[in-house]
Formats: C-alpha cells, sequence, structure tokens
C-alpha cells in the first residue's frame, strides 16, 4: 500500500472520522433535557451514522487497490458527504432557539467538514475517472 499514491483516500478517512467523533464529542448537539431528548439529538445521531459509513468508505478506498473500485468509493463519499450539508435543520430539525448549541456550533461544523469532504473525494473521484479513461 503506498501512502503517497492515497493522500486523498487519507485526507477523506481523516475527515470522516473527525465528522463521526467530533459529532459525539467536541460539536456534539445539546444534551438531554431530563432524560427527554430535544430534536438536534436525532440529527446528531444521523451525522453519526453517516459520519461511520463514510470512515469505513474511506478506509476500504485506501485498502482496495483497484482504481476504478477506488474512484467509486470516492463518488460515493463525495455524495453522502455532500448531503449531510442539508441535514441538520433542513432535513431534520433541530431545537426551535438559534442560539441553541444545535445551531451554533453543531450544524456549522458539519457543514464545513462535510463541504471539506465532498471537495477533497470530488477531486478524488474527478482524477479518478480522467485517469480510467486514459487506460483504455
Amino acid at each position: 500500500m503506498k501512502l503517497k499514491g492515497n493522500a486523498a483516500g487519507i485526507a477523506e478517512a481523516v475527515l470522516a472520522l473527525l465528522l463521526t467523533v467530533g459529532s459525539l464529542t467536541v460539536f456534539r448537539a445539546c444534551d438531554s433535557a431530563e432524560g427527554r431528548y430535544m430534536a438536534c439529538h436525532w440529527a446528531q445521531n444521523a451525522v453519526t451514522l453517516a459520519g461511520t459509513v463514510l470512515t469505513v468508505q474511506s478506509l476500504l478506498r485506501i485498502v482496495i487497490r483497484n482504481k476504478g473500485v477506488g474512484t467509486g468509493l470516492s463518488l460515493g463519499i463525495f455524495t453522502l458527504a455532500a448531503s449531510l450539508t442539508i441535514l441538520p435543520k433542513t432535513v431534520i430539525s433541530l431545537c426551535m432557539m438559534e442560539t441553541m448549541r444545535c445551531h451554533t456550533v453543531f450544524r456549522p461544523a458539519v457543514i464545513v467538514i462535510s463541504v471539506l469532504l465532498a471537495a477533497v473525494s470530488g477531486i478524488d473521484a474527478a482524477t479518478g475517472l480522467i485517469r480510467t479513461g486514459k487506460d483504455k
């Protein structure tokens, strides 16, 4: 396994892992109120699940040597990362008050990391498609 050739895959894995772990720790949504969960809790769970899937995909992207499969995995990462940008608030509601942690910390962090991940994987997929096209 070459590390130099897997720079994009490693960047994807780091960003996906940051999204997964961060959504549970550093930029988690609001805490539960007396054992009840607010709406943002479900958005956090969805981001954590998607981050886990992205992490697995990116690790597979690093390990699998077939360029076509790697490009396909990068396309999958791009699609899921891009969809994560609208998940908090648009797809799954957050708290009603705009001053809550889910609006001020969680949502911006998810958007920034998802956009970075989508950009890296999009460029990776595009270059993979170009390389695959030249090989024919």
